[in-house]
């Protein structure tokens, strides 16, 4: 029997293409004008250094806990799915490339609450964009591995 023909070992830790399928689909995939359903949540994958840190950090920001595997987490939060997935010798990561935007109904008491518990933040929150109809406000700060967060809420503008 060829080797390449058996079937892949549930418990074996996934090769370099099958990750990258996981995350940006197969090759070959439809572009997005081509997909016959719209989206409907968002998912995020953060690599980590320590699963149960990280799992016990987000938990406590509200997310449930839906899967785990060897070396990987699956979160949730309503539509939202994070993904946490465990890396060893990761170079540091650029806190300006991966940042993740916790949407939150009332920015202040989340704000409070988080601090409260412990939560360290870079600013307090503040409008950080406004257009013509919508203002966002946040909240930064940082996960243990140095991810940027932030609470945010989407305010409309009062039209004159």
């Amino acid at each position: 029997d060829d080797p390449a023909d058996a079937p892949r070992r549930s418990d074996a830790p996934p090769t370099a293409e099958e990750l990258d399928e996981a995350i940006f689909g197969p090759s070959g995939a439809a572009e997005p004008d081509e997909l016959a359903s719209p989206i409907s949540g968002v998912g995020i994958t953060l690599l980590v250094t320590d699963l149960d840190r990280s799992l016990d950090f987000y938990r406590e920001l509200g997310f449930d806990e839906l899967d785990r595997g060897e070396g990987n987490a699956v979160l949730s939060s309503g539509p939202t799915r994070l993904v946490l997935r465990r890396v060893t010798g990761a170079a540091p990561i650029s806190r300006r490339l991966v940042h993740v935007n916790l949407e939150v109904d009332d920015i202040q008491g989340a704000y409070e609450r988080l601090r409260d518990s412990g939560v360290r933040f870079t600013y307090a929150p503040r409008v950080v964009n406004r257009g013509t109809k919508l203002e966002v406000w946040a909240a930064a700060f940082r996960d243990p591995d140095g991810h940027g967060v932030a609470l945010t809420q989407w305010r409309t503008l009062a039209q004159v």
